[in-house]
């Protein structure tokens, strides 16, 4: 049965205007909870990526929205936290470099974040190489990379560069009947990503970063969901076990999510996109998450050569 979802990593990420705790109660260390507005241009995506599996749609946080989410809590630039991989001919097998290909995306958006342009450069001719590698046409690459060249300054165009860049690469892939590979780009960004937020836990104590790890209790379920989906000939059962590993990890995560139906004023060409979280995650627990997201990211960066 063919899945179908979307790379929708966030042109409208940059317009968001409001981010606000609920509440006038300091958050406990123990827990958080934190509600969000995001206000968006109508008819642009929320700064989401968009998964289906089966016939439901689930929002996960793009890679963008979450390096927004560091610089945001006060987190600086760290360039250790990078994949410090950059030749992508070491990466020889499609699904390997489908997954880093997902990774190196999550690394460009941080480092377009943080203004790290020249880096970005770099991280954007390792993609194009990955790219290419897995069978999307270099012809996709050849004018976007001319405009990012043209825009090095701009730090809202080479976001919005990357929102286009990730969405092409997607709809290639799944014209071309490739969706196992677009569900390995999207497991590579969605760990690298919450590989950030972990990493920055441990020397900032802050409730939105612990809010955001909590939140992925559902997120990895439906992540799950997908690449059994494409699991077929059993290629992805190691994955799956070092996910379902981790599930029973985010099993004590105490949480509660409510969504609210958007809220549009179209005299202003605006959507208000509300939701309230609430996540209750120990020190010890916090520990455990991160010591597994940092060994399904090493599994994924590691080579053969390594």
């Amino acid at each position: 049965m063919k899945s179908s979802f979307y790379f929708l990593f966030a042109a409208a990420s940059i317009f968001v205007l409001s981010l606000a705790s609920c509440g006038g109660e300091d958050p406990k260390k123990m827990g958080s909870e934190s509600s969000e507005e995001t206000t968006t241009p109508k008819a642009k995506s929320s700064g989401s990526s968009v998964l289906k599996v089966g016939d439901k749609l689930f929002n996960l946080p793009s890679p963008l929205e979450t390096a927004m989410l560091i610089q945001e809590v006060g987190g600086h630039f760290n360039e250790s936290m990078l994949n410090p991989i950059v030749d992508a001919g070491q990466y020889s097998v499609k699904e390997k470099q489908a997954m880093n290909l997902g990774v190196y995306g999550a690394d460009l958006g941080y480092c377009l974040i943080y203004n790290q342009s020249q880096k970005a450069f770099t991280l954007l001719a390792t993609t194009k190489k990955l790219g290419t590698e897995i069978g999307i046409s270099p012809a996709l690459y050849k004018g976007l990379i001319k405009r990012f060249e043209g825009n090095m300054e701009n730090k809202d165009s080479l976001l919005i560069f990357v929102s286009e860049l990730n969405l092409l690469s997607d709809e290639y892939l799944k014209e071309n009947e490739s969706e196992d590979l677009s569900a390995m780009i999207l497991y590579g960004g969605w760990v690298e990503s919450l590989y950030f937020v972990s990493e920055l836990s441990k020397s900032l104590d802050n409730a939105k970063l612990r809010a955001r790890v909590g939140e992925q209790k559902n997120t990895l379920e439906n992540l799950i969901g997908l690449i059994s989906q494409q699991n077929a000939d059993g290629r992805f059962d190691d994955i799956l076990t070092s996910l379902n590993d981790l599930k029973a990890s985010f099993a004590k995560v105490n949480s509660t999510y409510s969504y609210f139906e958007p809220e549009t004023k179209p005299d202003q060409q605006l959507t208000i996109i509300k939701s309230k979280s609430s996540v209750e995650l120990d020190d010890a627990l916090m520990e455990e998450i991160s010591n597994k997201i940092t060994a399904l990211r090493n599994s994924i960066i590691t080579t053969s050569a390594s």
